[in-house]
């Protein structure tokens, strides 16, 4: 939210800014994760980019329209992938850490 420069006063009014100004939230994996260890994690999202992949480049079909990458394994799994498959990711190596873990700035 910080980034669109925007202070929600609910969840709900943050996702339906998010929405507003045109950001879409996708996850790496339709497959839940959150009770795995971080190796079955990285393996499921890493099973599971071909899906990711083609979720993307149906919604972004000339892969022009720029991609957030954010939770740290994410970053580090998908980043190269997705740049390799053509896709415009803003990260440049930079770690954007899940909101709920206290990392982020």
């Amino acid at each position: 939210m910080k980034h669109l420069r925007f202070v929600p006063t609910s969840k709900i009014i943050g996702l339906q800014k998010f929405q507003q100004q045109g950001w879409v939230l996708v996850d790496a994996t339709y497959e839940p994760v959150n009770a795995l260890s971080d190796q079955d994690r990285d393996q499921i999202i890493t099973r599971d980019y071909h899906q990711l992949r083609d979720d993307l480049a149906a919604m972004l079909p000339d892969r022009s329209i720029p991609i957030v990458l954010a939770k740290s394994n994410v970053c580090r799994l998908l980043e190269h992938k997705l740049t390799e498959d053509g896709f415009t990711v803003l990260n440049n190596g930079e770690v954007i850490y899940f909101p709920s873990t206290g990392r982020q700035k």
